[in-house]
């Protein structure tokens, strides 16, 4: 990769990731610490900097307190919004300290394309994101600092020192990088007088920085003071952090009882500092990445086993894990189990100090992330000393036999025209399905009166269509939390079919038929084997949840369509086609966003090179967004609205407070625990006709083991195509384990796609398996069908349906 080409992708990288935030910081702020912020800046423009300490509690040393008297200047000039101002120290560390990371990470591997993915996990990690940009901490600044004091350490020893003392101005955790760059120091054979200097200089940097707010009295003296208040302002072992003093509980005292447990985790500290500078001081001079391995060790070991330990304070370990990673792959691992706890952490301390005890609530939940942060910490040592997760991969990879192993499967001779007539025939099969009894109920119903009901009043040139602030006729409401097209594809259906519940269903019926289709060209397309492709869109079209959102007049299928069209376009290496059918995806759900990653993964699975056709994306995604409000705009509309449209849905979806009988939890849907009834009739005999969003219960929970399975062939035949499945099922299903508002089984539908390609490639590979199972599906399928498509069967055949009591 040419330096300059590796420099423009780093700036959209950073560009990327400023802009994220961007859209990201009105969202999840803990209140009380932004007010306090706040508050601190506009006492410190109100008394000055000497007698702030004297008018306000306040337990922070002055290197932020600097920074809230600027932004107290800024704020007077009236020109950004006051939650971004106050957020915006931190997102900039965000983005300086990638950078930061990107440049140490291109000096030592010199590789951009490394320095350029060690950036980007850490710029667009969740956790990196919770921290600075949501809850609106100061951690990122910590974090900069001390890895800048690391960087800097060996060519610029006088701007390390600087940046140790200004980071740990701004909190003390940016000391613990002391001892590190100490060790560092004297292995590299600095000599005792410039170690002496450097010390010097920090120190003198750290205390003058105390200088402005002295009011009165012996400078060192209120240094002195002004730490204890630091330190001693949280005497308790864990202070909701998920460390090793967490297993007792949080909030407790750390300095009564028979051990001290604040002098007890200083000393298994320091132990496990001294005990590693001794076992890697034979490698100081020789290994270039190991001051980001020793870094990643003292932040976590501090976390971990130090008290008086916050959230928050594990953040610094993140950047030089990332690093890390780059030069051994097993502290990828790491780095991803950190992040995951580190999510946890914070979710459950918001939760905790807003009053609100839901998440996590069970004794045993939090015991158990802190049981595995210390897990991920004894691997982390295991490899970073005696190379024991690379040990495992070697033998795993030994006994796998991995590089002998090639992707194979069953010989199984089908000719074209069989191959044809099969796919003609479930495509076939799949339009009957979803078009026989189509227009029953003959009316709208479930969220029909939301989707069908608004594309309906559009058909009519009705404005309150898009107007979020009208009461709705009894019974419906206008649906504007969700893009338009969806509802613009049901207008052009009535249009030309008249407006009748067969002309707002039929769309979905012929996308959900076509979706059949694209499971069965994404298949080919990355296994490049017919039969199972042919397997992946006959499953498909025998599960039950696509039948049955295929046949309503929702948004759901229109989103699925779409997403699986740009990633069988982009396959074919078809750029423009593949932006133009994401922003329709986008144009009819939010979730489509998804694809972008299983995009961009596959561009490196597919081994492209980055080419013009690629800035498509920059103008279609929007392009094709904004003029699916054309006819909003026509109606009447400014483009005022249009933002405050944007701005209504993500409040109503992030702030959504219902019940609903039939939501349920994410993690139910792969065990298809909790079902949704969309429609039931009155009792006619004894018949009755219902509709019922259901999988196939055999391809279900089949495909839950599929997934796995494809997990481990994935790693045993290194197939990347594979792990691309596996990876697109998860990352439009695990996300929904953050959503703050209630969910339903037809969430996991775009999941499904993927799925069934697991099922499929299981199948193909043991095809015996098959010759069973195909036929157990297509069974299991045709005796469902009646309940899924409100078809009415006798009461008696009704009761047969419900194989547990939460299906009824």
């Amino acid at each position: 990769m040419k330096i300059k080409k590796a420099t423009l992708l780093l700036l959209a990288l950073l560009l990327g990731g400023f802009i994220l935030r961007l859209f990201l910081y009105k969202e999840g702020t803990y209140q009380l610490d932004h007010n306090t912020f706040i508050a601190w800046s506009n006492l410190l423009q109100k008394v000055g900097l000497k007698n702030f300490y004297s008018s306000s509690w306040s337990d922070y040393l002055p290197g932020y307190l600097y920074i809230l008297w600027f932004l107290a200047k800024v704020r007077q000039l009236d020109i950004i919004d006051v939650t971004l101002l106050y957020k915006l120290p931190s997102i900039i560390s965000d983005v300086v300290t990638a950078a930061v990371i990107y440049k140490i990470v291109s000096d030592l591997k010199k590789s951009p394309k490394w320095a350029l993915s060690a950036a980007g996990v850490y710029l667009f990690n969740p956790a990196v994101i919770a921290n600075s940009t949501l809850w609106g901490q100061a951690d990122s600044l910590t974090l900069l600092f001390a890895l800048a004091a690391v960087w800097l350490l060996k060519k610029r020893p006088l701007a390390s020192s600087v940046s140790l003392a200004v980071g740990t101005l701004i909190k003390p955790q940016a000391g613990f990088i002391a001892p590190v760059l100490l060790f560092l120091m004297v292995s590299g054979r600095f000599g005792w007088k410039k170690i002496l200097s450097y010390i010097a200089v920090s120190l003198g940097v750290f205390v003058l920085g105390f200088a402005p707010f002295l009011k009165e009295g012996n400078l060192l003296s209120f240094v002195y003071e002004r730490l204890a208040v630091t330190f001693n302002q949280y005497p308790y072992s864990s202070v909701n952090a998920f460390n090793f003093w967490g297993l007792w509980g949080f909030w407790q005292r750390d300095d009564i009882g028979m051990i001290n447990a604040n002098k007890a985790g200083f000393a298994i500290v320091s132990a496990l500092v001294v005990w590693a500078f001794y076992r890697l001081r034979k490698h100081a001079g020789n290994k270039k990445e190991l001051p980001y391995y020793l870094s990643a060790f003292v932040f976590a070991s501090s976390f971990l086993f130090l008290t008086r330990m916050h959230e928050r304070h594990l953040l610094p370990l993140l950047a030089p894990l990332a690093i890390s990673a780059v030069f051994n792959p097993f502290f990828w691992f790491v780095y991803l189990g950190y992040s995951v706890t580190y999510v946890l952490n914070l979710s459950y301390a918001f939760s905790y100090i807003s009053q609100d005890r839901s998440f996590m609530s069970s004794f045993w939940s939090a015991k158990a992330v802190v049981a595995a942060n210390l897990v991920l910490f004894a691997a982390f040592c295991s490899e970073m000393f005696f190379g024991g997760g690379t040990k495992v991969i070697k033998l795993l990879k030994n006994n796998f036999r991995l590089s002998e192993r090639k992707l194979k499967f069953p010989e199984v001779k089908i000719s074209k025209r069989f191959a044809l007539f099969a796919l003609c025939g479930i495509m076939a099969f799949s339009l009957f399905s979803r078009l026989i009894f189509l227009d029953y109920p003959p009316r709208e119903y479930f969220d029909e009166v939301y989707h069908a009901f608004t594309a309906r009043q559009m058909l009519h040139s009705n404005p309150m269509a898009w107007e979020w602030w009208n009461e709705s006729p009894e019974g419906f409401a206008y649906e504007w939390t969700h893009p338009p097209l969806a509802k613009l594809g049901m207008v052009a259906s009535m249009a030309a079919l008249g407006e009748s519940s067969f002309g707002w269903r039929f769309p979905g019926a012929v996308l959900g038929t076509l979706c059949v289709y694209l499971v069965y060209l994404i298949s080919k397309g990355l296994f490049k084997d017919e039969l199972l492709a042919l397997f992946a869109a006959l499953v498909f079209s025998l599960d039950g949840l696509i039948l049955v959102m295929s046949r309503i007049g929702m948004n759901d299928v229109y989103m699925l369509f779409f997403v699986l069209l740009s990633i069988h376009l982009f396959i074919k290496n078809r750029l423009f086609l593949t932006a133009l059918s994401l922003g329709f995806a986008l144009s009819s759900k939010w979730s489509a966003l998804w694809a972008i990653p299983l995009i961009v993964l596959l561009h490196f699975i597919l081994k492209r090179k980055p080419s013009p056709g690629y800035f498509w994306f920059l103008v279609l995604l929007p392009g094709v967004y904004l003029l699916s409000y054309l006819p909003m705009f026509f109606s009447g509309h400014d483009f005022s609205t249009f933002v405050e449209v944007q701005k209504q849905m993500w409040w109503y979806h992030t702030n959504l407070e219902a019940t609903h009988a039939y939501s349920s939890s994410w993690l139910s849907w792969p065990l298809l625990l909790k079902p949704v009834y969309l429609y039931t009739s009155q009792q006619v005999g004894s018949a009755v006709s219902k509709i019922y969003a259901l999988g196939n219960p055999f391809v279900f929970w089949f495909g839950a083991v599929s997934v796995l399975a494809s997990f481990y062939y994935a790693l045993v035949y290194r197939s990347k195509a594979l792990a691309w499945v596996v990876f697109s099922y998860l990352v439009f299903f695990v996300p929904w384990s953050l959503s703050p508002r209630i969910m339903f089984l037809y969430h996991y539908l775009p999941s499904t796609a993927f799925l069934v390609i697991s099922v499929a490639f299981v199948l193909r590979k043991n095809i015996k398996l098959a010759v069973f199972l195909l036929p157990l599906f297509l069974i299991s399928f045709l005796y469902f069908f009646p309940h899924l498509t409100g078809m009415f069967v006798d009461v008696r055949l009704d009761e047969t349906y419900y194989w547990f009591p939460s299906w009824r």
